[in-house]
């Protein structure tokens, strides 16, 4: 066995190549030539690359060929040659971590269920995910806007409902106007989302607050689909201003998914400081709308950071983390807006909408 290990590790010295195959980046426009029939062949209308060994990843358009570091993306000229060059994106140091990304999504599939339909204690509602059970559940239901509240054993988790009834789609329109967000100056945050938070805030501290009582000290979780991810946010600071200490408690960095831009350029500066690098991590799926909306020609600016996957597919290959402005071309921001909801409702390979099975 030692043998065969040296000898493996001496012909990967030798002959690099052997480390690493060609892989077709999903974030590749010319699929047909990336890396065909278990070739190395990365290829366009005019030349053909051979990708292994440090650079198996080909990321090539029709005019455009590249082979990248392994679990690179491809810029989005690769995909649409209008939209600029062809070039490799090679992966960048995050605190991004997929499986507690999908801890958390766990929780918004949850969110979308009822408490009369074992959105409850016995933790029997159809999306709710039976290897993460919780217990304490409150179900935080105000003015038509839902938060999960619950204890998974070691944490308190607060989930917010994406859009489902008639109120929360109210909030959603009143987006097309600003008020002003008392916490920094020049900051303006979307009407809707501010109202919400302001409609159901108390309440869901009083819910936190109450597990907490009997389990001092307990992590906090917070996580949100769509409004909720919205709200999410801001509701950070509403429980830092009713309690430093129980702020204190939120487990960081915060996951949400499919998250609309909360706020005006002021507001997103002031929360990438208020949070920090790599404290925020908005999961987008591929060509889902909301996160386009409100439009910046509204005043709307995101916060970041954007973590953007593909349509189909987990894991590193899979997503990009984009940069720190918010608004990364590369990403999301770069792509035209989608009137297909799909990509909203389902999330890491998830179906999280409307209280259906969620896989988890």
């Amino acid at each position: 066995m030692l043998f065969s290990s040296i000898s493996t590790l001496f012909l990967l010295l030798l002959f690099p190549t052997l480390a690493a195959s060609c892989t077709c980046s999903p974030f590749s426009g010319n699929q047909g030539s990336c890396c065909p029939d278990n070739s190395s062949s990365c290829s366009h209308w005019g030349e053909t690359l051979s990708c292994a060994g440090e650079t198996p990843v080909c990321c090539n358009s029709n005019f455009a060929s590249n082979c990248c570091p392994e679990n690179s993306a491809c810029s989005q000229g690769c995909r649409d040659s209008l939209l600029g060059d062809c070039f490799c994106i090679p992966p960048r140091e995050s605190k991004y971590v997929e499986e507690d990304a999908l801890y958390s999504l766990a929780f918004v599939a949850a969110s979308q269920c009822e408490a009369g339909k074992g959105l409850n204690n016995t933790w029997s509602c159809t999306a709710c995910p039976q290897s993460w059970p919780l217990s304490e559940v409150n179900v935080v239901n105000h003015n038509g806007h839902q938060v999960l509240v619950g204890f998974d054993g070691m944490a308190i988790v607060a989930a917010f409902r994406g859009s489902l009834s008639p109120q929360d789609w109210w909030a959603d329109a009143e987006n097309v106007a600003f008020t002003d967000y008392p916490e920094c100056d020049g900051c303006k945050v979307g009407l809707g989302w501010y109202k919400a938070v302001q409609s159901v805030g108390d309440l869901v501290i009083s819910a936190i607050a109450d597990i907490d009582s009997r389990h001092p000290n307990s992590p906090i979780i917070l996580t949100g689909h769509s409004l909720g991810a919205a709200m999410a946010p801001l509701f950070v600071v509403a429980l830092e201003d009713y309690s430093a200490s129980l702020a204190s408690q939120i487990t960081f960095p915060i996951y949400t998914f499919g998250q609309p831009r909360v706020g005006n350029p002021e507001y997103a500066a002031w929360a990438n400081e208020r949070f920090g690098e790599g404290a925020w991590f908005r999961v987008v799926h591929h060509n889902d709308p909301v996160p386009h909306l409100p439009p910046p020609a509204l005043g709307y600016k995101h916060m970041a950071t954007e973590v953007w996957y593909v349509e189909i597919g987990t894991g590193e290959a899979n997503f990009m983390v984009c940069d720190g402005s918010g608004e990364d071309q590369e990403c999301s921001s770069g792509t035209l807006v989608s009137g297909d909801f799909t990509d909203h409702n389902e999330y890491l390979d998830h179906d999280i909408h409307q209280c259906n099975p969620s896989g988890f």
